[in-house]
């Protein structure tokens, strides 16, 4: 399938296709990378050593940006 191909058919998907599908490409563009890979790895230490952020405050957060509409 080519690129143009490929366009054609995200027009026509909907706005929560075209979310999904843009969060996979992100995540295929960096799954290989190792500067990407350590981060992550940091990011799980920290919430395992309870400095990163709770789930109540996550929760927070998705129900105040779902409030504005993002």
């Amino acid at each position: 399938m080519s690129v143009a191909e490929l366009k054609q058919a995200v027009d026509v998907l909907t706005n929560d296709e075209r979310l999904e599908l843009a969060e996979y490409l992100r995540w295929r563009s960096r799954k290989d990378d190792p500067q990407w890979q350590e981060e992550i790895g940091n990011r799980l230490n920290r919430c395992l050593a309870d400095q990163g952020t709770s789930g109540a405050q996550l929760q927070a957060l998705h129900d105040r940006l779902s409030s504005e509409g993002r």
